[in-house]
């Protein structure tokens, strides 16, 4: 019998990605689950299962709750997504049970099963089970598809450079939508999405104020309607940018870090998203292409469903069920 722990980062400097990808799965499994997070919070804790458990590691790069709960053989299967443990660790702990890692980079792994959901060929062992690729995208499956609506004439956009956005993009997104606006003499509707904590709120509400055009959402649960209420999005490609690509919102994608980079190289290369420098001249530039052209739109909207169709969690979830049965 399945008893699956989830060790998954939900520290601020994490952001909530990683949680959300792991409690997508969750909703796929009948069996309780351990979780082993890193802080508590009534966001988490009201959306975890009563069915399940929680504990709290002391520290971001603690696993000691989880070999205990290995050692006392309250779990058999770890699922593991957080980016701040070694290869090392990573390694060691596969030693002792079973384990699932979420990557998102080409990092060889001693482990027994791999996921990468986005549109990069890892390098895997024979013995290892590979879940690679966007249809293994682990999102929620209460995002709801609201094909009646046309977004094509609308001007209205999502700024999402996740949750906590501690580089300050949002800032440069902000100030390229309104220079657009004043130039173009026209009303743009501009949601911004961050969550409590982010470093730039204060900045954020600052620049906005004394706009109509601009509205912050804070620790929003359920993106469904916010996605189907815009034209474009300005996102990281991330799993926001898995569930746009489902959803059809067409994205300008700007990378945070060097993983992001490759990850935005390739789905422009798929004709999934477009790219954009983290420069207001840029950023502008791109704005303007793609509200304009309503053929980039629509290819862009075509080539994402066609990546992500909203069953990668069932998938990943199938697997553990079968990896378990296995070798039970």
């Amino acid at each position: 019998m399945l008893k699956l722990g989830i060790r998954v980062a939900n520290s601020i400097n994490s952001g909530r990605g990683h949680f959300e990808r792991c409690f997508s799965i969750s909703n796929h499994i009948s069996q309780k689950i351990i979780w082993f997070l890193d802080y508590e919070s009534d966001f988490f804790e009201s959306r975890i299962a009563k069915k399940d458990e929680i504990f709290y590691e002391e520290k971001n790069n603690d696993l000691k709750l989880v070999n205990s709960c290995i050692k006392n053989q309250k779990i058999n299967f770890l699922l593991l997504d957080s980016y701040i443990f070694s290869k090392e660790t990573i390694n060691n702990l596969a030693k002792k049970i079973p384990l699932c890692l979420f990557q998102d980079k080409k990092d060889n792994y001693n482990i027994q099963m791999v996921i990468c959901p986005h549109p990069i060929v890892l390098e895997v062992s024979n013995n290892q089970v590979c879940l690679n690729g966007p249809k293994f995208a682990p999102i929620s499956n209460k995002l709801m598809i609201d094909n009646k609506k046309s977004k094509n004439d609308s001007k209205n956009i999502l700024i999402s450079m996740g949750a906590y956005d501690s580089l300050g993009v949002t800032l440069n997104v902000i100030k390229a939508v309104d220079n657009i606006a004043k130039r173009i003499k026209t009303n743009i509707k501009t949601t911004i999405v961050l969550a409590n904590g982010s470093p730039i709120i204060e900045e954020v509400n600052l620049f906005i104020k004394n706009s109509i055009n601009f509205k912050l959402l804070v620790n929003v649960k359920d993106m469904s309607k916010i996605y189907n209420n815009n034209t474009i999005a300005i996102g990281a490609p991330g799993l926001s940018h898995l569930e746009r690509l489902y959803i059809g919102l067409p994205t300008i994608l700007i990378a945070q870090n060097k993983i992001h980079e490759l990850l935005v190289e390739k789905w422009a290369y798929l004709n999934c998203a477009l790219k954009s420098k983290n420069t207001i001249s840029m950023i502008e530039k791109t704005i303007c292409y793609i509200i304009e052209s309503k053929k980039v739109r629509n290819e862009l909207i075509r080539n994402g469903r066609k990546q992500v169709d909203g069953k990668g969690s069932i998938r990943i979830a199938k697997s553990i069920l079968m990896y378990n049965k296995k070798y039970d």
